[in-house]
């Protein structure tokens, strides 16, 4: 289908996007509503100054910046300005709604790099996955969610059946809530699929890392998508959050985070029946069948365990290898593990960033250790703050095994480089194991393909991955958990489902 003419013939500059390159402190984060930046002195209120929040780089340890805090009276004109930009945005042209997300795609690409700069000095992610992650991937994902929207063999949006056809309506106004771990990449597997469907966006970042949030609806607006179709909102889960999610006039509530926040932003969506989805913790097992090759299996598994330092939902931080193979696999969790290089996450050669911030890093350290107290034994690492040359709170590669199923360390999601070794008798065992957890984000499974197909089959969780394929690799297939990893799903088809409503038409 050709591409139908837009209102200009490319992405055109915007007032608050950044350059390629900038300094990394002094920033401010603000509320855009309707494309400018919110006064806080002219919010309308008697309350007196906004509250500032220090946001603190995982990298320096130093302040980089702060965030303006969007009240309920900001958070009600970003709502209310979303509203009445949804019925033009509704009524454009699904054609042209992908026509524009794929050029937001194009803008991206050519422009993110200030992105992943921005992610890896708030988090600490490491700048290679953070290129791969927060800048490439964005752009990939708006790319692939306007193709699978007007692939009428993935998504009907008008479907006769027996009796009817079936119409799929945008839904109104989201509330994109984001995390702090992979927040330019959540915060657009969200947005382009609630565009992509005709519904109006009210996008909040963590306060933890809302610079590139700021940057990245900066280049949407700039790309053409209309600044009433893309509010943001700033400020911390406590106040903005709350705020967002118990709004009268939101649709739908599409949060990521804990499974306690989860839990928090469902009951006050409930106050006005506003639809949620919710991607929530994990604890993924990776099972290695008997037939896998453990000298591939086990690096690969390492790595998915222990990218962005752990601090993934879908790390891989249980492995589940054959009893008769666990001295063979500990070996080369040794060898392997000594591979990673934790450093400045700026550093192209560094594998293992700080974590998020010292009171996370204390956090990973205190379950590290209570695991050792629990009977754990360290196939290798250490449950102390690692001593480098660099600032940050880092946490070398630890794996543990000997711990019991029901142990604090292997039932708790740990959000660090933490991974626990757990040995099964036969097949049956495996899976019993993998599916003794109250999460069900993901999993993987390495061995002779049909059978590491067949028990992936078996698996009752979200998404499984089978011999190395990796998430961000297949950006139109639907991510999201069952139990408490959450419910609904992200990208693809069925991530633009989430936002939309059937109406059946009898005639």
């Amino acid at each position: 289908m050709a591409e139908p003419p837009l209102a200009d013939a490319g992405p055109r500059p915007h007032p608050l996007s950044g350059t390629r390159s900038g300094p990394l402190t002094g920033l401010v984060a603000a509320s855009v509503i309707d494309g400018e930046e919110v006064d806080a002195a002219a919010r309308g209120t008697s309350a007196g100054a906004a509250r500032r929040i220090p946001v603190i780089s995982a990298r320096t340890l130093e302040e980089m910046g702060e965030v303006v805090e969007a009240d309920e009276h900001v958070v009600d004109r970003a709502v209310r300005a979303a509203r009445a930009a949804f019925p033009a945005w509704a009524a454009t042209p699904l054609e042209e709604r992908a026509a524009i997300l794929s050029r937001a795609a194009e803008v991206i690409a050519a422009r993110g790099a200030r992105i992943a700069e921005l992610v890896t000095a708030e988090m600490g992610m490491p700048i290679a996955l953070a290129q791969a992650s927060q800048w490439h991937l964005p752009a990939q994902v708006l790319r692939t969610t306007a193709d699978r929207a007007l692939d009428a063999r993935a998504l009907a949006w008008r479907q006769p059946i027996e009796g009817a056809v079936l119409h799929r309506r945008p839904s109104g106004v989201v509330a994109a809530i984001s995390p702090w771990n992979m927040p330019t990449y959540q915060t657009v597997a969200k947005v382009a699929a609630a565009l992509v469907a005709g519904c109006t966006v009210v996008v909040k970042p963590s306060a933890q890392t809302p610079f590139d949030g700021q940057e990245f609806v900066a280049l949407l607006h700039a790309a053409g998508v209309p600044a009433g179709a893309v509010q943001l909102v700033q400020g911390s889960g406590g106040v903005t959050g709350a705020a967002l999610a118990a709004h009268p006039d939101l649709a739908h509530v599409s949060f990521t985070g804990s499974v306690e926040a989860g839990r928090t932003v469902a009951r006050l969506a409930a106050g006005s029946l506003a639809r949620c989805t919710l991607e929530l913790g994990g604890k993924s097992p990776a099972l290695v069948l008997p037939s896998a090759d453990l000298s591939r299996a086990i690096p690969a598994v390492l790595g998915s365990g222990l990218v962005n330092s752990g601090q993934a939902c879908n790390a891989t931080t249980r492995l589940l290898v054959p009893a008769a193979r666990a001295a063979e696999a500990e070996d080369l969790i040794r060898a392997h593990a000594a591979g990673f290089t934790l450093g400045d996450p700026f550093d192209p050669a560094v594998g293992l960033g700080p974590l998020s911030s010292v009171r996370h890093g204390e956090s990973v350290v205190g379950f590290a250790e209570r695991a050792l107290a629990d009977g754990g034994r360290a196939v290798t690492g250490s449950p102390r703050r690692a001593e480098i040359d660099a600032p940050g709170f880092f946490v070398a590669p630890l794996v543990l095994a000997g711990l019991e199923r029901s142990a604090e360390a292997v039932q708790e999601e740990i959000f660090g480089p933490v991974l626990v070794v757990q040995p099964y008798r036969d097949l049956d065992d495996a899976i019993d194991i993998a599916h003794d957890s109250r999460f069900g984000l993901s999993a993987e499974v390495w061995g002779d393909p049909a059978e590491a197909v067949g028990v992936a089959e078996r698996l009752h969780v979200g998404q499984v991955k089978v011999n190395g394929v990796r998430t961000r690799e297949r950006p139109g297939v639907p991510f999201g958990g069952v139990g408490e990893s959450g419910y609904g799903r992200e990208l693809g088809a069925l991530g633009i489902e989430e936002f939309t409503d059937v109406t059946a038409v009898m005639a």
